[in-house]
């Protein structure tokens, strides 16, 4: 395990090394971040000061409001029917968001898709505001299966309470819905992982599946749950032998991290760059769609103390001739706003 850690810190800094040695000799300022002329000047969406409403990221399949983040031996970003395709660069490639201002810091919701074209490093990490400070979401690094936050108390993804080791395959779609408030931040994962149990069949592995989607609410039969399972995991009869880990459709929380008194930062490096917002991938070629973000409206709390009853606020009588006026209602959240399937295209 020592040996491990100790080779993982020297790749680390073997990286930041590098980094900054292809840095000197580029004349760029500190904290600049250059838009190259194709990508179109930073619009404030009044969405993102609405709490419930969704605001697309991406709004019209244009990179509008976004950058080029500065990463040194960076790769190509080009938007291809309303997908941020971020290749191989020599380290990082990525997006920036170029507008904090219009930026939620706490109490939003962050919803994407990613997708992993080739690599063996995390294919869309998300950098994102808590407060004042800022955190990645790190989507299968350190070699393709660590996913965690980057950084809590100053460890990062691969230390800290929040590592998971998950499975990614190539050119399958993950949803990853995120939760920033001010003592949690947590992740869900659509499709969610499935660990074949020994002696499975794709019998056994469809009645799973029945009683997964059972206790979601959805009842489906034999047929339909097989045809879903095929559908997202095509190789299904080689998988269970093998017992290889298969996917079920369907949303699970990946991260439930408590942040009451802990320190939020980002792993120094380059991928600080990404602040505000932003999208990277790490010597991987990765796909971004879908992306999405709102301020969660928190609903009206009954006042407490005395004159207030069992938690009520008190009734004026209303004036002679008048109505008294209904019950104020709680606001309730809207639903994640269905996403869309773009017809399938060969990757170039």
């Amino acid at each position: 395990m020592v040996l491990g850690a100790g080779l993982a810190w020297l790749g680390c800094q073997h990286w930041d090394n590098l980094q900054a040695k292809q840095r000197e000799g580029e004349a760029v300022d500190p904290g600049q971040t250059p838009v190259p002329s194709n990508f179109p000047p930073p619009e404030v969406p009044v969405e993102f000061l609405q709490p419930g409403g969704w605001s697309n990221l991406f709004s019209g399949g244009k990179l509008t409001g976004w950058a080029e983040t500065d990463y040194a031996g960076r790769g190509k970003v080009e938007m291809k029917d309303g997908e941020v395709h971020i290749e191989n660069g020599l380290i990082g490639t990525g997006i920036n968001f170029t507008n904090a201002a219009v930026l939620p810091k706490m109490d939003y919701e962050l919803s994407y898709q990613a997708k992993k074209v080739n690599g063996t490093d995390f294919f869309g990490l998300l950098t994102f505001p808590v407060g004042e400070s800022h955190a990645s979401l790190v989507t299968g690094g350190w070699g393709g299966a660590v996913t965690g936050i980057s950084s809590i108390n100053s460890m990062d993804a691969s230390e800290n309470d929040t590592t998971v080791y998950l499975k990614y395959n190539k050119d399958h779609w993950y949803t990853f819905r995120l939760r920033v408030t001010p003592e949690n931040i947590s992740v869900w994962m659509n499709p969610k992982e499935y660990p074949v149990k020994l002696g499975s069949t794709v019998a056994t592995v469809v009645k799973a599946y029945q009683e997964d989607a059972s206790r979601a609410g959805q009842d489906l039969n034999a047929t339909a749950a097989e045809a879903a399972l095929r559908k997202l995991n095509p190789d299904l009869d080689k998988n269970i032998p093998a017992r290889e880990t298969i996917f079920f459709p369907g949303e699970t929380k990946i991260i439930d991290a408590n942040i009451k008194d802990m320190v939020i930062s980002m792993r120094p490096g380059e991928f600080e760059l990404s602040k505000p917002l932003g999208f990277a991938t790490f010597q991987s070629y990765g796909v971004i769609r879908n992306a999405f973000i709102r301020k969660i409206p928190k609903p009206l709390v009954p006042l407490e103390g005395p004159g207030y009853g069992s938690n009520k606020p008190p009734t004026k009588p209303a004036p002679k001739g008048k109505t008294p006026a209904p019950p104020k209602k709680k606001v309730e959240a809207p639903p994640i706003p269905k996403l869309p399937t773009p017809k399938a295209k060969p990757n170039n």
